[in-house]
């Protein structure tokens, strides 16, 4: 995957964000919470994509990517506990009621998966502007 494949994905992140910013505001927690787990997966294609120096179609658990990045010193946050819950609500978000995971998440929560996702989305940054890939 080229940089531009990856800065216009980077363009579509930020889209995403104010997406579910707006579902926000308008209480629409279920799609707010849809587009946090979106812009989880693509930060997470991002960087390992721009670690490798190209898109590996590995379909390895990205909470086990995101656990190893930070043993590894890549991230200084473990991501992975909250990229496995977002994938666990994102199924009730979108599936709710034919699916057997309860749809338990509060605005609030919802609220701070947004805060802790944009904390990833710093860390993420920093690693591409540093390997030259965003400016």
């Amino acid at each position: 995957m080229r940089r531009e494949k990856i800065r216009e994905g980077w363009d579509k992140i930020k889209e995403q964000l104010k997406d579910a910013e707006e579902f926000l505001k308008k209480n629409k927690t279920d799609e707010a919470l849809y587009f946090i787990w979106i812009v989880a997966e693509n930060l997470v294609n991002s960087l390992k994509t721009t670690l490798n120096g190209f898109y590996l179609k590995e379909h390895r658990e990205k909470t086990y990517i995101l656990k190893d990045y930070f043993v590894l010193g890549i991230l200084k946050k473990d991501y992975s506990d909250l990229f496995k819950k977002l994938s666990k609500y994102r199924i009730a978000a979108g599936f709710h009621p034919y699916t057997s995971i309860p749809k338990n998440y509060t605005k609030q929560e919802v609220i701070k998966f947004l805060e802790k996702i944009k904390e990833l989305k710093g860390e993420v940054e920093r690693i591409l502007i540093k390997r030259g890939v965003l400016k």
